[in-house]
C-alpha cells in the first residue's frame, strides 16, 4: 500500500533533533503493526520551504517483514520560517493522507502522514527516491519536447480527475481545498502581499535575478495591478485540482513515467495556472517559443480523451497568456531561503521573456 490516512496526535517533533528512533517507531507503528526502529541516523538535512531529513534506519523483524526501506525522508516544518508556513505543511500532509491515492501519476510512497492538534506541525515520511535512482528534474536542464509532453499528460489527467467537480462544493469530499488566490486578503496573504511592500520589492529588484529581466518588471505598482487583475481571472471558468507549484524542482521521471513532488501548494482553480507555470519554467526560452502551441494542443487533446469538454484553442491560449504574470511575480520575489539564487536567475527570465512575447501586461491592464 502506497498511502495511509492522516493521523492527528498531541505533539510532533519541532526540531530535527526530536526526530528520534523512538518517535519514528511511534509514527511508523501507526500504519505498520509491531514495527520498532532499532537504529536511526540523520544522514542529510535539506533546507528549503520545508525541511527534508534523510534518515537511515534499521528495524525489528516486523519492520523487515513490512518491507520498510533502509532510508526515507522525514519532511516537515523544522526551519526558522516554519511557524509562518505551517499551513503548507498541513496541506501536504492532507494530500498524502487523503488525495494521493486517487491520482494515477507517479508519486513517492508515503509511510506516515500526521499533524498535531495545535496545527503547529505536520509531517510526512516519504520514500527516498534517490535510493530508487529516479531522474530528478533541474532548472539548469530544461526539458525536451517529449519530456514536457509526458509531464503535461500527467498534469492533464490530474486536472481531468476533478474538472469542475461538485466535490469542491460545500459538503463535497474536497470542499476543504481552498481556491487559488494570487494575492489573498488579510492574514492569509501575509507572505504574498508582503513581497509587494515597496522596501521588500526593491530589495528583490537589487538581486541578480532582476538584472536578468527587463527593467519594466521592476515597476512595483504595475506588478501589483497586474496581480490584482489576475485574481479576477482565476475565479472564472471551470475549477480543477491544482498542484499549484508545478516547476522543475518538484518534478522527476521514473523511467518514462512522469512523477511529481511537493504538494504543499495544492489548490482548486483554473487549469491554466499549472499549465503556464510548468511550461515556461520547464523549457529553454527558444524551445518555448517553438513548442508552446503544439504542447497546448497536446494538453487539450489529453483532456478531451479523459471526457472533459476542453476549452477551444484560442480561449485556452488567452488563459495561458494571462497566467504568465503569476510565475513572473513569484520567481522575482522568491526568497533565497526557498530557492537558490541560481534557480531564480534561471527561471525569472523565462517568464519575463514569455510575458514580453505575448503582451501579458497589456492583456491584463489594457
Amino acid at each position: 500500500m502506497n498511502f495511509f490516512p492522516a493521523v492527528v496526535v498531541d505533539r510532533l517533533p519541532l526540531t530535527t533533533e526530536e526526530v528520534t528512533r523512538e518517535w519514528l517507531t511511534e509514527a511508523l507503528g501507526a500504519n505498520f503493526a509491531g514495527v520498532e526502529v532499532t537504529e536511526a541516523l540523520a544522514v542529510d538535512v535539506i533546507t528549503g520551504t520545508a525541511t527534508k531529513i534523510r534518515m537511515r534506519a534499521e528495524y525489528n523483524e516486523a519492520g523487515r517483514r513490512a518491507g520498510l526501506p533502509k532510508t526515507f525522508i522525514v519532511k516537515g516544518g523544522f526551519g526558522s520560517h516554519s511557524e509562518m508556513m505551517a499551513y503548507i505543511y498541513k496541506l501536504e500532509m492532507r494530500f498524502y493522507g487523503g488525495v494521493a491515492s486517487q491520482l494515477s501519476m507517479r508519486l513517492p510512497r508515503c509511510f506516515y502522514a500526521g499533524g498535531d492538534v495545535d496545527g503547529r506541525q505536520s509531517i510526512v515520511i516519504l520514500e527516498d527516491l534517490d535510493a530508487r535512482g529516479v531522474d530528478f528534474c533541474r532548472v539548469e536542464r530544461p526539458l525536451s519536447y517529449e519530456q514536457a509532453a509526458r509531464q503535461l499528460e500527467a498534469q492533464a489527467e490530474m486536472h481531468a480527475k476533478w474538472w469542475d467537480s461538485p466535490q469542491f462544493a460545500p459538503g463535497g469530499e474536497l470542499e476543504w481545498i481552498e481556491a487559488l488566490d494570487p494575492l489573498p486578503e488579510g492574514e492569509a496573504g501575509t507572505y504574498q502581499r508582503g513581497q509587494l511592500k515597496p522596501d521588500v520589492y526593491a530589495k528583490f529588484m537589487a538581486l541578480p535575478r532582476a538584472v536578468a529581466v527587463s527593467k519594466i518588471f521592476h515597476d512595483r505598482d504595475r506588478m501589483e495591478r497586474a496581480m490584482e487583475r489576475l485574481r479576477g481571472f482565476d475565479r472564472e471558468g471551470p475549477q480543477c485540482f491544482l498542484h499549484g507549484d508545478y516547476h522543475l524542482g518538484n518534478l522527476y521521471f521514473d523511467g518514462a513515467a512522469a512523477g511529481v513532488l511537493d504538494w504543499q501548494s495544492m489548490r482548486r482553480g483554473p487549469w491554466a495556472h499549472d499549465f503556464a507555470y510548468f511550461l515556461v519554467s520547464a523549457l529553454d526560452m527558444a524551445d518555448r517559443r517553438e513548442w508552446e502551441k503544439p504542447l497546448l494542443r497536446h494538453y487539450l487533446r489529453i483532456l478531451e480523451g479523459r471526457g472533459v469538454r476542453a476549452p477551444a484553442f484560442d480561449e485556452a491560449w488567452d488563459a495561458y497568456v494571462i497566467q504568465l504574470v503569476y510565475g513572473l511575480y513569484y520567481w522575482l520575489v522568491n526568497p533565497v531561503e526557498f530557492q537558490a539564487e541560481l534557480n531564480n536567475c534561471a527561471v525569472a527570465p523565462r517568464f519575463a521573456l514569455a510575458a514580453l512575447d505575448h503582451g501579458t501586461f497589456a492583456r491584463l491592464l489594457g
